[in-house]
């Protein structure tokens, strides 16, 4: 039988996506600072990985047009954060893409999504023709699960198993669901550990990510007075005792905890983690928080840390990218992209 293979993100790509923000949608008085930042993300990304930005309020991104340095596609959309409504691509049988058009309906019913629902199917139509496309009623995200492109899936038992979503009961049935979308041979499945401010029910890429088919970075709360330390020490210690399809550990790299990011709209926390970086084409960019603070805060020394240790890494070159910005409606850099995998390499 053919295989419909989930690629990991550190195999070849051919695109990455963003969502340029709206006038009306839910940044506020954080729209122009938001706007600024995907313009310097999105420029990054794209010396490496072309993008593609789609732009539902003409007006507004022309203030930024001329800065731009990728592709635009006008597409009305609801919010920016593609990584949950863009396509979900797998490869068939090595020679084919398909665009998984999974439903969207704003993370379990708390916010408008009819315009990103459709996004997956207009860029198939505009954008992707040629290949392949399926529609599914089942809901889920593009944030949800990590796949390390050889038959292992992680996600978390929260968001996966959440109200509002499927009618899942079990995990048995969550797998049986998912099984003619994604060839996995197994779920490796994430019981404990979610941030403050996180509308996503514990989506895995603000938690945990592949960085190679045996390695693994995650949330480390080093602080035990913090209201995440018991949740996030649960969540290591599950992450100890997964094994590899070889039997073995995976090589666990903690990433820094960040002092407490704090809304300057009503001062909530909000959901500031050094996991939600996007790897594309050999190049791991990170998302960053405190670049606006004197060099010797806490929050700049925990960047750098963050910096330094996935630099030390070794698999990819680094580029840390301001996303304070972004956190203010509750998701970063990961969460703002998708990528669109490439045949043939």
């Amino acid at each position: 039988m053919t295989s419909m293979r989930l690629p990991a993100e550190w195999e070849p790509q051919q695109l990455v996506l963003f969502t340029f923000p709206r006038q009306d949608g839910d940044w506020a008085s954080s729209i122009d600072a938001a706007s600024a930042a995907m313009i310097t993300a999105a420029n990054a990304v794209n010396k490496v990985t072309p993008t593609l930005l789609l732009v539902a309020d003409e007006k507004h991104f022309g203030h930024y047009a001329e800065t731009f340095r990728g592709e635009v596609l006008t597409m009305p959309t609801d919010d920016c954060w593609i990584r949950d409504y863009g396509p979900i691509t797998t490869i068939y049988g090595d020679e084919a893409l398909v665009l998984n058009h999974f439903t969207f309906n704003g993370w379990g019913e708390k916010f408008d999504a009819k315009n990103d629902d459709a996004v997956t199917q207009r860029l198939w139509r505009a954008e992707f023709p040629e290949a392949g496309y399926r529609r599914s009623n089942i809901v889920l995200e593009g944030g949800s699960l990590e796949s390390d492109g050889k038959g292992t899936i992680m996600t978390t038992r929260k968001c996966w198993m959440s109200k509002n979503r499927n009618e899942w009961t079990t995990t048995e049935a969550a797998e049986a669901a998912l099984e003619e979308y994604f060839d996995f041979d197994r779920i490796l499945w994430l019981e404990h550990g979610e941030l403050s401010g996180d509308d996503t029910d514990a989506h895995v890429d603000t938690l945990a990510r592949f960085l190679d088919e045996t390695t693994i970075a995650y949330v480390q709360c080093d602080d035990p007075a913090d209201e995440h330390f018991p949740e996030l020490e649960q969540m290591e210690a599950e992450l100890k005792a997964f094994r590899t399809p070889a039997g073995e550990p995976y090589k666990l790299l903690p990433l820094p905890w960040p002092p407490a990011v704090l809304s300057r709209e009503d001062q909530h926390r909000l959901p500031a983690t050094y996991a939600n970086f996007l790897i594309s084409n050999g190049t791991l960019f990170l998302p960053t928080y405190f670049d606006e603070e004197a060099g010797n805060h806490p929050g700049r020394l925990a960047d750098e840390r963050a910096i330094t240790m996935l630099s030390t890494y070794g698999k990819y070159r680094v580029v840390p990218l301001p996303c304070r910005a972004f956190i203010e409606q509750h998701g970063s850099l990961h969460c703002l992209t998708m990528q669109v995998p490439k045949l043939g390499e």
